[in-house]
């Protein structure tokens, strides 16, 4: 009987473990005419690396929903991941985007959460620096990134994220707060000086 209890109890146990996991689809928008032959994408909260030799969909599982972050990274690219804030059921589609490396060669991995928080602590923000998923945000009608904002990612950690040219109320506000938010950050940690070094300034920032 016990045997029979025990069983059950883990049988049960094991069920329960496997209904909080969440299947995740990682995809790759490919804005190059290059074949992407190597890359590794991270789920960074996990510490697991997945070799990537293709550009093709796959799928990830994760313990339970929630918040992680993810990268992508490529020698002979330049990667923007995008993924939700909180990973669901019905939130659970990661997207690569992969680009044209800029004759500045440093930087080139870009990861940056949808839905992005506006009100985080020094400390977070810190915490965002050193996962490299710190960035203003603007929007204009192409992809590119200026070469002042990649030499600003290089010396202190923040890069740029470029959206949509057709701008929505909600998408402004969430831009502008969230560079308000790393002006203020920058402000107090370096004073005003690094604000020369941006000739053309996100939005939220004058």
């Amino acid at each position: 009987m016990r045997k029979i209890i025990l069983t059950l109890t883990l049988a049960l146990f094991t069920a329960t473990a496997f209904a909080t996991e969440i299947v995740a689809t990682v995809v790759f928008e490919n804005l190059t005419d290059k074949e992407l032959k190597s890359g590794t994408f991270t789920i960074i909260d996990l510490n697991k690396k997945i070799d990537i030799s293709k550009a093709e969909s796959f799928k990830i599982t994760l313990p339970e929903k929630g918040k992680y972050q993810f990268s992508f990274v490529s020698d002979n690219f330049t990667c923007y991941t995008f993924y939700p804030a909180r990973i669901n059921k019905k939130k659970n589609t990661i997207t690569v985007q992969l680009m044209e490396k800029t004759e500045f060669k440093s930087g080139g991995i870009y990861s940056f959460q949808i839905n992005l928080e506006t009100n985080l602590t020094d400390e977070q923000i810190e915490q965002r620096l050193a996962d490299g998923t710190l960035n203003f945000i603007i929007h204009g009608i192409d992809n590119s990134i200026p070469k002042e904002y990649l030499e600003f990612k290089e010396k202190y950690g923040i890069g740029l994220v470029k959206e949509n040219c057709v701008i929505d109320p909600l998408s402004f506000k969430k831009a502008t707060e969230n560079n308000q938010m790393i002006f203020d950050f920058l402000n107090k940690k370096y004073g005003i000086e690094w604000q020369t070094e941006l000739k053309t300034k996100p939005f939220g920032i004058k």
